[in-house]
């Protein structure tokens, strides 16, 4: 054979192999799926419990986005994301999950759109020196079976794998969990303080407030229970039925508030809910301080400047800006950031049984204090370094495995006295111990209410703490993912210094330093030549 013949054969079936082993690979790589995500928190990565909950599905999940082409800036570029993150989540579903994407104006299917409740939204568009608007679509529907649940509006991508997740978990589970808040003593309630917590928590709870006073016992069907900032006493059958929900295995969040404050008259007065002998039998309590902290918020202060009034933004230490959390408790794990305002530390010197698990949820800074009464908490107060001689106090506290009851060794019991005595329902026995439940403490209950709705890492740490106790995982690794803003950490001014002129001087000074090796180099090669 020819020497050329054998070249091209030789080239053609190279090329072939090439084209198999492309092919073959494709092949594979569409049931074997990996990317390499280099964010902190794997942010453009499915998490854990996404693809955990995909790879459960035994039915066809069909996803239906109705997105219009071309829209403007920004959302000309969440279809992309959209369907970047649908590959994801069809690669773990072992092929349970289809979806496409449509025009509803471009493929007359608007009226399918609007039949999933799925409106028409106006985009402005600015063309030819003038806003324009312009009518588009964006929103998801999945259907599973005979079930579907509506993204009538996707806003924006930040929590995208979340809402999708959780749509998800919600066609697939057969029971919602339900959760309890307290009420009747002071706590701000569904209609008043906390009608934003309620409107988030019953995307995925069943939410009931309910007045322990007229209640035998708590619900069995409630597995979670919020004491959110009670501001008078509990009497004793309240806190009896709280004591008895947790040894049956129920699960507690005590979010209390030490102190009522006024900032603008300036008054401090302290608030005795009746809680503590409950918490400090579990091995836990709630000191009457105050934190302050340098690592914190600014706020406006309004200053008279003679016949005018100007507004500035100066720091207040009482409004801390927590950035250290332990990242060994899924509550907090990925949390970056929680601002609030006024918090009390938590006093760990109870003791705890052999069997219980004690961990702080969250601290102050390594520079901070704290403050008992009388405290003066004017925003124009001048605070000094010897201010803030604490370091790392408690704020948030977990506390899992075996308790005994507050009324193990008490021979008469609080005694009900709320209108249902005339009825038969019995009154459950007691119950001197768990050896299964889960409380969260935290020295500051205001941080869900209504007053921190642009705050949103607050009712992320309050959906998380509601999803840790009523489950496992839950969703919590999926919604406390997202880009968040990294608090600097206060340092010395001795560091301060040194970053400074290291920055000023440092890099003169290596340009002089290559420039003073390299002339010492040119001179030894001149000086080796002329030898």
């Amino acid at each position: 054979m020819p020497k050329d013949v054998k070249t091209k054969s030789a080239a053609g079936m190279l090329i072939l192999i090439v084209l198999a082993t492309v092919v073959i690979l494709n092949l594979i790589s569409i049931n074997l799926f990996s990317r390499a995500d280099l964010t902190d928190d794997n942010i453009y990565s499915l998490a854990e419990s996404s693809r955990e909950i995909v790879a459960a599905l035994n039915d066809r999940l069909t996803v239906k986005a109705y997105i219009t082409d071309d829209l403007p800036a920004p959302h000309n570029g969440d279809a992309r994301y959209l369907k970047d993150l649908l590959d994801d989540y069809r690669a773990y579903s072992h092929g349970y999950i289809h979806y496409e994407f449509i025009d509803p104006a471009k493929e007359n299917k608007e009226e399918e759109a609007m039949g999933y409740r799925i409106p028409p939204l106006q985009f402005n568009v600015f063309r030819n020196d003038k806003t324009e608007f312009i009518k588009g679509y964006k929103g998801v529907v999945l259907i599973y079976g005979d079930k579907q649940e509506v993204l009538p509006f996707i806003e924006n991508t930040n929590n995208l794998e979340y809402d999708l997740s959780r749509a998800i978990m919600k066609l697939t589970s057969a029971e919602i969990p339900k959760i309890g808040f307290t009420m009747g003593n002071g706590e701000p309630d569904m209609s008043e303080g906390l009608q934003t917590a309620y409107q988030i928590l019953q995307k995925e709870f069943r939410v009931q407030f309910m007045n322990l006073e007229n209640l035998k016992y708590i619900p069995e069907d409630i597995q979670a229970l919020f004491v959110v900032a009670p501001e008078s006493e509990l009497n004793d059958w309240e806190l009896y039925l709280i004591d008895q929900f947790i040894m049956r295995g129920g699960r507690v969040a005590f979010l209390l508030n030490r102190f009522a404050i006024d900032i603008r008259q300036g008054l401090v007065t302290p608030i005795d809910n009746g809680l503590d002998k409950l918490l400090n039998s579990y091995g836990i309590g709630l000191k009457e301080q105050i934190v302050v902290d340098p690592q914190c918020n600014m706020i406006p202060v309004t200053r008279d400047m003679g016949q005018f009034q100007m507004q500035s933004m100066v720091r207040y230490p009482f409004y801390l800006a927590i950035s250290s959390f332990n990242p060994d408790i899924s509550i907090v794990k990925d949390i970056k950031r929680l601002d609030v305002l006024f918090i009390s530390p938590l006093d760990l010197d109870y003791p705890t049984l052999p069997e219980t698990d004690r961990q702080v949820l969250f601290s102050s800074s390594e520079q901070s204090g704290k403050r008992g009464l009388p405290v003066d908490i004017s925003p124009e107060k001048r605070y000094e370094a010897s201010d803030f001689t604490d370091k790392n106090l408690p704020l948030g506290a977990v506390l899992t495995g075996k308790f005994t009851s507050f009324y193990k060794n008490h021979e008469k019991l609080p005694e009900y006295v709320g209108p249902d005595t005339l009825s038969e329902t019995p009154i459950p026995a007691k119950i001197d111990s768990t050896l299964d439940s889960r409380i969260v403490v935290i020295g500051n209950g205001a941080f869900v209410t209504d007053d921190y709705r642009r705050n949103a890492g607050s009712f992320v740490v309050m959906l998380n703490i509601a999803d840790w106790m009523t489950q496992d995982k839950g969703l919590i690794s999926i919604r406390s993912k997202q880009v968040t803003a990294r608090t600097l950490k206060v340092i010395s001014d001795g560091s301060k210094r040194l970053v400074k002129y290291t920055n000023m001087l440092g890099m003169p000074l290596v340009v002089v330093l290559l420039g003073l090796i390299r002339w010492q180099f040119k001179r030894s090669t001149r000086r080796a030549r002329s030898v």
